[in-house]
C-alpha cells in the first residue's frame, strides 16, 4: 500500500512539472520586461526617395528612386502603452531630374542620390491586440548629417551626349556652392518631421512611415522663386529588439 502511494505522489509530481516550470517561465518574463524598461533593436529596409522642386513643395512621382535604410534604436517604455524611441541610422535619400525635353538634342538628366547618417527621435503609442503582439503608431522630429552619396548627370548637348558621375559635396556655408539642380551640392544637415505606423510581434517589428524634410537642402536657394529642394521619404521597415 505505501508502495502504491508513492508510486502515486511520484506521478502527480511528474505530471505537475510542466505547469509549474510555464509558471516560473512566465513569472521571469515578467520580471524582466518589468526590470528592463530600455531596449535595444535594429532595423533596415527600403527608402522610396523624392526631393520637391518648387516652393509649392510638391513632388513629382515618377522622379522618385529607391534607396536604403539601416540602424539600431532604443526603446524607453514610459508607460505600458508609451513608449519614446531615439535611433542612429544610415539613409539615402535624393531624386531624379530632367531638364529640357528628355530625348531631344537638348536636355540633361540627373540622378541625385546624397547619403545621410540620420537621428530619429519618435513617441510611439502601442495597442495590445493579443499576447505579445501589438499596434503601434508614432510621430517625432529627426535631424540628419551628409556624409555622402553620389550625383549622376547625362544628356545630350546640341546633339552631342554627354556623362559624368561625382562624389555628392556637403558644405554648412548655405551659399558655398550655386543652387544648380543638376550639381550634386547640398548642405551639411537636414531636419524635419516622421509619422509611422506598424506590427509589434514579439520582438520582431514591421512598420511604413514617411519622412518630411523641412530644410530647404540646396544652397543658396533661399530667395528662388522656383527652389525649394526638401526631402521626402516613403520607408518600409523591418526590426528586430535585441
Amino acid at each position: 500500500m505505501k508502495t502504491m502511494k508513492n508510486k502515486f505522489s511520484y506521478l502527480l509530481v511528474v505530471m505537475a512539472l510542466p505547469a509549474l516550470q510555464a509558471v516560473a517561465q512566465e513569472r521571469v518574463e515578467y520580471r524582466t520586461e518589468r526590470s528592463l524598461p530600455l531596449k535595444f533593436g535594429v532595423k533596415a529596409g527600403l527608402n522610396v526617395a523624392n526631393i520637391t522642386i518648387d516652393n509649392s513643395g510638391q513632388v513629382q512621382n515618377k522622379q522618385a528612386i529607391a534607396s536604403f535604410n539601416a540602424g539600431v534604436y532604443g526603446d524607453l517604455a514610459l508607460l505600458p502603452i508609451l513608449s519614446i524611441q531615439p535611433g542612429l541610422s544610415v539613409s539615402g535619400k535624393g531624386s531624379k531630374f530632367v531638364l529640357g525635353e528628355e530625348g531631344s538634342n537638348n536636355y540633361t538628366r540627373v540622378s541625385t542620390r546624397p547619403v545621410y547618417v540620420e537621428l530619429p527621435v519618435n513617441l510611439l503609442l502601442k495597442l495590445p491586440l493579443i499576447k505579445r503582439v501589438k499596434l503601434f503608431f508614432g510621430a517625432g522630429p529627426y535631424f540628419a548629417m551628409g556624409v555622402g552619396g553620389r550625383n549622376k548627370v547625362d544628356g545630350k548637348a546640341l546633339g552631342q551626349t554627354f556623362s559624368s558621375t561625382s562624389k555628392i559635396k556637403y558644405s554648412s556655408n548655405s551659399t558655398q556652392h550655386s543652387a544648380t539642380t543638376y550639381e550634386g551640392n547640398f548642405k551639411l544637415f537636414d531636419a524635419g518631421f516622421n509619422i509611422l505606423g506598424g506590427i509589434e510581434i514579439s520582438r520582431l517589428t514591421l512598420n511604413a512611415g514617411y519622412g518630411y524634410g523641412v530644410v530647404n537642402t540646396k544652397p543658396g536657394t533661399e530667395n528662388g522663386v522656383n527652389n525649394k529642394y526638401q526631402n521626402r521619404v516613403v520607408t518600409i521597415q523591418l526590426g528586430l529588439l535585441l
